[in-house]
């Protein structure tokens, strides 16, 4: 009985205490660090209630305890949000520059580039869907590793296409006339289909488990059903390379940089819309279940009645057919659901 005493009055100190903390809070926008220390002791009160109301059933969390909990929620949600801007760019900086470098290192093989990219890409959408700090390092490489197979065999079938189209351009050259003019058609489809494939090939080959050929099969569809992202992503990679290469003056000033960091500026930022496609892809995917779902059940819902039915014919003596499950669906759709 006195242990219940004790319990209900370290209770009511501790709504006191709250009621305190929540109107002093309500006042000021801008907690002073009184503020703060009240509030802490104030927290290790509540939690110290609740280890009781744990241990012996006495203390129950109160509705003051709540709200205090749900301000103390609210605060911090607050100040996540007004995280400097400044401190959050040079953390994506920092981690852009990190795996730019990484990417370099894993790209010195030229047939490793393939599973640099996967990588580069993994670790892009990585850092933005868990806003966290990681292992850069550490986590690069091993998805270098873990998709290494796969995705130095695509790009292999890309650099395949790449010398293909190397061969029809010299005929080209070399060969004026309707030979000429042949090949060109053929060479501009060529380079169309492969910046199709190439905008969503090694994201897609990051992400999702899938056979070589699917992968590339996806990676054109996903490019054709979502062309404005495609071209953000195209514009994004096609318009820095395309410049630095064509004028020799740019590439001697600004060659470092891809060293430092273009190669990662350009896959965070297109890892952005990259995202945004993926996240259709689930939400279609996430409809797809949910009616397939609903239909399994309609299904099994219809075939559990029917079934009731003809188990009640034997002992009701009735001489009518089996009940039909199609016929039964047809029939209550028409009644409004209604025998």
């Amino acid at each position: 009985m006195s242990k219940k005493k004790n319990s209900n009055k370290k209770e009511n100190k501790v709504e006191k205490k709250i009621s305190s903390v929540i109107e002093e809070t309500s006042k000021n926008s801008e907690p002073a660090e009184e503020m703060k220390t009240a509030a802490e002791e104030a927290v290790y009160d509540v939690e110290s209630a609740a280890d009781e109301a744990s241990s012996d059933g006495d203390v129950e969390y109160t509705t003051q305890m709540k709200q205090y909990q749900e301000m103390l929620q609210r605060e911090n949600a607050t100040h996540e949000k007004k995280d400097p801007i400044l401190r959050r760019f040079m953390t994506a900086f920092g981690n852009v520059f990190a795996l730019n470098i990484c990417f370099i290192i894993a790209s010195l093989g030229v047939i490793t580039i393939g599973a640099a990219l996967t990588a580069l890409f993994s670790m892009c959408m990585k850092l933005q869907e868990n806003n966290t700090d990681a292992q850069i390092i550490k986590e690069y490489f091993g998805e270098f590793k873990k998709n290494f197979k796969k995705a130095t065999l695509e790009w292999l079938i890309v650099i395949g296409i790449l010398g293909v189209m190397l061969g029809e351009y010299l005929l080209v050259v070399t060969q004026p006339g309707t030979l000429a003019t042949f090949y060109t058609i053929v060479l501009i489809a060529e380079l169309v289909a492969l910046a199709l494939v190439m905008a969503f090939l090694f994201p897609l080959t990051a992400r999702y488990e899938n056979t070589v050929v699917n992968t590339f099969k996806n990676a054109i569809l996903l490019s054709l059903g979502n062309l404005w992202d495609f071209a953000k992503i195209f514009l994004i990679w096609f318009v820095p390379i395309f410049y630095t290469i064509k004028d020799p003056v740019v590439f001697f000033n600004i060659w470092y940089l891809y060293l430092l960091i273009a190669f990662g500026t350009m896959a965070y930022l297109s890892t952005m819309t990259i995202r945004n496609v993926f996240k259709k892809i689930k939400v279609t995917q996430e409809e797809e279940q949910k009616k397939h779902e609903d239909q399994i059940y309609a299904s099994t819902h219809r075939s559990g009645v029917a079934d009731k039915a003809n188990v009640l014919s034997k002992y009701t003596g009735s001489k009518n057919a089996p009940v039909d499950n199609k016929k039964y669906s047809t029939t209550k759709a028409s009644n409004g659901g209604k025998k």
